[in-house]
């Protein structure tokens, strides 16, 4: 046999690189959503998170000592779309596996299969324009198999298409395998489970540079598949999928299942008008999971929600990534961005949530299911079209909710809800502006509460608004609003306008400035208002021109503020307060 060296694989990889994409457009399909993809990325990947993701890529064995053409005199292959092949490539895959290993090369051409191909250790399946197609037969459901106990196995430059029309798989990796690199592919078929996992024991698995579309399910993990860890699923693409692109499915059997996943660097789609099942659309799934990372992943059109946590994972950072549009297919309320309802110690950091039909960010409960222990900070949400910006609901006397310096902005619906009897919640320093409803809206009032910080403005309903739950005082510290009045007449007041509440009780300092061009008035009052009576002291005064900032007064339960100046035209006003407020 001839021996490859390092430089002849890479020779050949780089030859594949070229050569793979070309071999998938005999369909006409997948060249065209490739180079749809391509573009998102180029306009929606932050440069700096997708250089974090290759830190997580490994490197798969170069040297092998035997190389098994199925296409030689010795195993028959015609790879010519018509003759059943199954026989001549399980031949090279065992003889690969008597000698210790080797590459089986499959090279250009279309290899009809009926029956599971079984991969052994030490083994690299390799292609160049290969194409393997299953025919619907019932002889067996999957292409490749990578069977029990296997190690140091390579699936590489393949384009594994399962035509079954049930329960039918492309690559099926059994129980306590490991080190296994499934790069550079293409996946289709669509009833097909692309990847699966259902198997316990599986551990140090690649999954990097593939393409998926118009398939069933990316990759699945299901209920038997405990006890597996250091899955890598990075820079894929996921097309049109009909279902869930990436399902970790372990509902109920959480410290069991999963662990130590990370799924980085992915282009996911999942668009309404393909899949049907009420049960599925998710871009990324996780029930029962623990130790995830979810880092820059470009999420677009997925039609039931982009992320979904549920079934008590625990342990998940959710970091970095865009959310591009999630549709109401089904339509239950639930279609947001980010999806939590049965979760624990999860961060959601620097993602960029925009055209989500309910919510951008949704904690929810049910009867024992919570979102815990969460930290929501430094989301951009925008433009939900529905629901409102973030959601945020539970029923824990030990809830432990962070939401901190996030930008929520118009949104249809409230900027920031809040529902249930949480304890312990802090929302600090966010800015919420411009949404349909109000910025911050308390359905129900909770104890443990820490409310400051935060930026409120041209909310329609209003900056603050609380429904008929919200019973007990919650307090409420250092708000600031900045508004825009328009002065029609010169040496005229404009209107008053509403900054933000102060409850039925507030004391305080407030910062007040209006400015026009050039032209200042700053002030600083100290303040006090019991819920029938506001008093002010002025501290101090600094101005320029002609403009004045007025003496602020209530109206009901608002602060509100106005200007004067010699020049007509628009005012721009800023208040700040810093004190407490004793919100109801």
């Amino acid at each position: 046999m001839k021996k490859w060296t390092a430089f002849g694989i890479v020779c050949v990889l780089i030859f594949m690189m070229f050569t793979i994409t070309a071999s998938a457009t005999t369909t006409g399909k997948v060249e065209t959503a490739s180079n749809r993809m391509e573009a998102s990325q180029t306009l929606l990947v932050n440069s700096e998170i997708q250089d974090s993701v290759k830190k997580y890529l490994s490197d798969a064995p170069v040297e092998y000592a035997n190389v098994f053409n199925v296409k030689s005199n010795k195993f028959g292959a015609a790879g010519n779309g018509k003759k059943n092949d199954t026989a001549a490539i399980q031949l090279a895959l065992n003889q690969a596996k008597k000698s210790g290993g080797g590459v089986v090369y499959l090279p250009e051409g279309t290899y009809v299969v009926s029956n599971n191909l079984y991969i052994y250790s030490g083994t690299k399946v390799m292609g160049a324009r290969a194409k393997i197609t299953k025919t619907n037969t019932k002889a067996d459901f999957a292409v490749l198999v990578i069977a029990a106990g296997q190690h140091n196995v390579v699936v590489e430059g393949l384009w594994l298409n399962n035509t079954q029309t049930a329960g039918n798989i492309s690559i099926d990796i059994h129980k306590n395998v490991n080190n296994v690199w499934i790069m550079n592919n293409t996946f289709t078929g669509i009833h097909s489970q692309a990847i699966n996992m259902n198997n316990p024991g599986i551990e140090h698995v690649q999954i990097s540079g593939n393409h998926f579309e118009k398939v069933s399910y990316g990759l699945l993990t299901n209920k038997m598949a405990v006890s597996i860890k250091d899955i890598r699923v990075i820079n894929n693409q996921f097309i049109d999928i009909y279902s869930d692109a990436i399902e970790l499915n372990h509902p109920g059997q959480a410290n069991e299942a999963e662990e130590h996943f990370v799924i980085a660097g992915n282009y996911i789609s999942v668009p309404k008008g393909l899949g049907k099942s009420k049960m599925a659309g998710f871009g990324i799934g996780i029930a029962g999971a623990d130790n995830i990372t979810i880092t820059g992943n470009v999420i677009e059109k997925t039609r039931y929600e982009a992320i979904h946590i549920e079934g008590g994972a625990k342990y998940l950072n959710i970091i970095g990534n865009i959310i591009d549009g999630v549709e109401n297919d089904p339509d239950v309320n639930l279609n947001s961005g980010i999806y939590i309802i049965d979760g624990s110690f999860i961060t959601i950091s620097g993602n960029n949530i925009h055209h989500a039909y309910n919510y951008g960010i949704h904690l929810e409960y049910a009867v024992n299911h919570n979102a815990k222990n969460i930290i929501i900070s430094d989301n951009t949400v925008t433009e939900s079209r529905k629901g409102g910006g973030i959601r945020i609901a539970g029923m824990s006397v030990d809830s432990n909710l962070i939401l901190s310096q996030n930008i929520v902005t118009n949104n249809t619906g409230d900027g920031i809800q809040v529902d249930g009897s949480i304890r312990n919640l802090k929302i600090t320093d966010n800015i919420v502006n411009d949404n349909s409803r109000y910025g911050l809206f308390f359905k129900k009032s909770g104890f443990g509460w820490y409310i400051s910080g935060n930026t409120l403005s041209g909310n329609s309903a209003g900056n603050i608004g609380t429904g008929e739950g919200f019973i007990t005082p919650v307090p409420l510290r250092d708000q600031s609003a900045a508004i825009t009045a328009v002065l029609n007449k010169a040496n005229d007041n404009t209107p008053c306008k509403d900054v933000f509440s102060l409850g039925t009780g507030a004391e305080g300092l407030l910062y007040l400035t209006a400015k026009q061009g050039a032209a200042y008035s700053t002030k600083l009052y100290r303040i006090s208002w019991d819920g029938t009576l506001l008093t002010h002291e002025l501290v101090s005064h600094d101005h320029q021109g002609t403009i004045q900032a007025l003496d602020p007064v209530m109206n009901g339960k608002s602060l509100q503020v106005q200007a004067s100046s010699g020049q007509s035209g628009s005012i721009e006003i800023e208040a700040q307060f810093e004190g407490l407020i004793m919100l109801k």
